[in-house]
């Protein structure tokens, strides 16, 4: 991703204390952020009254920022800062200075309890711009503010057949699409599963050929027809080219049971060019993918769920149809392409050992979601171990400080969704931010 856009402003009061430190606190504050990888917006004034605020706005809307850093130089009116939370809205980080005289930190106390009130969640930083732990937090909210904002653009495809019936609501979409949609951001658009098909053999088996070509180094072994194959390449270029027109971020294929097969090659060959197919129609998951993606350097997640879990040994067996990347195995050699009836097909892969992973489950409904964040590692998975877990997406996944049979009885207590997404290292600090910023409960193992 590009860095993340941040605004900067500091706020002073002609009646209070501290207001002549202005430009070297945000001249250093916007130094440090910027030497942490920050884009920093600075305000093109100090803020002192409502119509500076409102000149700010302006400047930082015009600027695209994604959060913004508010500076309590002194004391200040709530309704100043109020200016901001209101005009912006994105995710703020107030910044307290340790001067005594200024009452900073107890003005974002203050504050901080009217925005509890309101349900508006923020993060607050207390000392100078040399505090490196500090100014990690004020990234971070950089990072979650570009993460909501692209979620919030985000453009998202249901693939499937949905014919047109209601009960009280929309004729083609369910009330639970537009709920999702309206609170979390994500725009729903509805495709059918002819319009990949159609477009797919509309494609010569020469292309399919140079194509099947190009992809071979994350195909791994094929045990599919000829044809087959063909075909898979067909629907993996049919898929991309109207991900590329419509300008989506994901698409959820409703696949199973009717379409089995049909997507899983194009999910997997696409998942390592860092696109979101989801073969069972899951749009939350989707999105959770989306979050880890963007939180991460690149790599691909993986998506299953709970198949078996072993106290004794100390993991959980996740298993999925098998459409997971094929960068995700320890090697190519371990990557299976296998026949799911005539012409589709499931992708083995035994998920690759990995030291940190981040999990995440989400779930919910009219504007209540909750998403359980955690971190554990994967085990090696031997090759005894992927043909008894039907060959598929097979990965041994160890929680961080809880027993197998714990997580699973806190995510059914929770009532969680039996999908996992798994990604390499550790997102959690930041994918709770997003949750906090976005509202969406946060389910911790305990």
């Amino acid at each position: 991703m590009k860095k993340a856009k941040m605004g900067l402003v500091g706020l002073c009061s002609p009646v209070e204390s501290g207001g002549q430190r202005y430009d070297e606190l945000i001249g250093s504050a916007a130094k440090a952020m910027s030497a942490a990888g920050i884009e920093v917006v600075v305000a093109n004034r100090s803020v002192w009254n409502p119509t500076d605020a409102l000149n700010v706005c302006d400047q930082f809307q015009e600027a695209g920022i994604e959060s913004v850093a508010v500076m309590d130089v002194t004391w200040v009116m709530d309704s100043l800062k109020y200016l901001f939370v209101q005009e912006l809205k994105v995710p703020v980080v107030f910044w307290a200075v340790p001067y005594p005289e200024t009452f900073s930190i107890g003005c974002i106390q203050n504050f901080g309890s009217a925005m509890k009130s309101a349900g508006i969640h923020f993060e607050y930083v207390y000392g100078l711009a040399d505090d490196a732990a500090l100014i990690d937090k004020v990234k971070k909210v950089a990072q979650a503010g570009q993460i909501i904002q692209k979620i919030r653009s985000m453009r998202l495809a249901l693939v499937g057949p949905r014919q047109t019936w209601r009960v009280a609501g929309p004729q083609d979409m369910s009330l639970e699409e537009w709920e999702f949609s309206t609170n979390l951001g994500p725009t729903i658009v509805h495709l059918e599963m002819e319009e990949i098909t159609d477009a797919a053999e509309k494609i010569c088996d020469e292309e399919a050929k140079k194509t099947l070509e190009s992809l071979k180094d994350r195909t791994g072994t094929v045990k599919c027809s000829e044809a087959c194959m063909f075909w898979m390449a067909k629907v993996y270029m049919a898929t991309k080219a109207m991900i590329q027109n419509t300008g989506l971020q994901a698409l959820a294929a409703e696949c199973y049971p009717n379409y089995g097969g049909l997507m899983n090659q194009t999910a997997s060959w696409l998942a390592d060019e860092g696109l979101i197919v989801d073969t069972e129609g899951d749009i939350a998951h989707a999105v959770v993918q989306y979050i880890l993606n963007l939180a991460s350097d690149g790599g691909a997640c993986a998506l299953g769920e709970i198949g078996s879990f072993d106290d004794q040994a100390d993991y959980m067996t996740i298993c999925h149809e098998g459409s997971s990347a094929a960068s995700l195995a320890e090697s190519l050699d371990r990557v299976v392409t296998n026949p799911s009836g005539d012409m589709g097909a499931f992708i083995g892969v035994p998920l690759k050992a990995m030291e940190k992973v981040t999990f995440c489950d989400m779930q919910g409904s009219a504007g209540n979601y909750q998403m359980l964040v955690a971190t554990g590692s994967t085990l090696p998975v031997s090759h005894e171990e992927w043909v008894d877990g039907g060959e598929k997406l097979v990965l041994k996944l160890r929680a961080d400080g809880q027993k197998p049979s714990q997580v699973v009885d806190q995510m059914i207590k929770a009532g969680l969704h039996h999908h996992v997404v798994i990604k390499e290292g550790d997102y959690t600090e930041l994918v709770n931010l997003v949750c906090d910023y976005m509202g969406i409960q946060k389910v911790i193992l305990k």
